[in-house]
């Protein structure tokens, strides 16, 4: 399978918005998502680039997928971490290797950056999926819990 990435552009919100939705669909925590924000994300990463970025993915020529990364430096580990906000695969392209290939371009490309300490990956406790992918990838399950408090409402 010839697969691609690239970054994602505002006339791909539609896509995107198709695929965020379909994900938070298929999250049993976030079934009530109703507001997608995926031009702001798109917005602010156009503005803020080395922060992150949103990349679609394409395999064969067609619309595979897309992530959401971020950047930041860590204190407790020394280093920068990227961060995978979201990954989504479209169902007819899992199975396929398409989001372990994606996880390991994406830890290859960041090894470049001399400061690069690792990767920071999540996923609902139901994903068995995604559980499995990153035990294949040998990505332990972090000990830390993670709490969160939304500003705007």
């Amino acid at each position: 399978m010839n697969t691609s990435y690239r970054i994602a552009r505002l006339i791909d919100a539609e896509e995107l918005t198709i695929m965020s939705m379909e994900l938070y669909t298929e999250i049993s925590s976030r079934k009530d998502f109703t507001e997608n924000k995926i031009v702001a994300t798109l917005r602010f990463y156009e503005q803020h680039s080395n922060m992150g970025e949103v990349l679609m993915i394409e395999c064969n020529g067609g619309l595979a997928g897309y992530s959401v990364i971020f950047r930041f430096w860590s204190q407790e580990y020394g280093g920068l971490m990227v961060g995978v906000d979201e990954l989504y695969i479209k169902k007819k392209y899992r199975r396929l290797g398409t989001a372990k290939q994606f996880i390991d371009l994406l830890i290859a490309s960041e090894r470049m950056h001399p400061q690069f300490a690792g990767i920071e990956l999540e996923a609902h406790y139901s994903n068995t999926l995604a559980l499995k992918l990153f035990a294949s990838l040998g990505i332990p399950k972090n000990e830390n819990s993670f709490y969160i408090k939304l500003l705007k409402e």
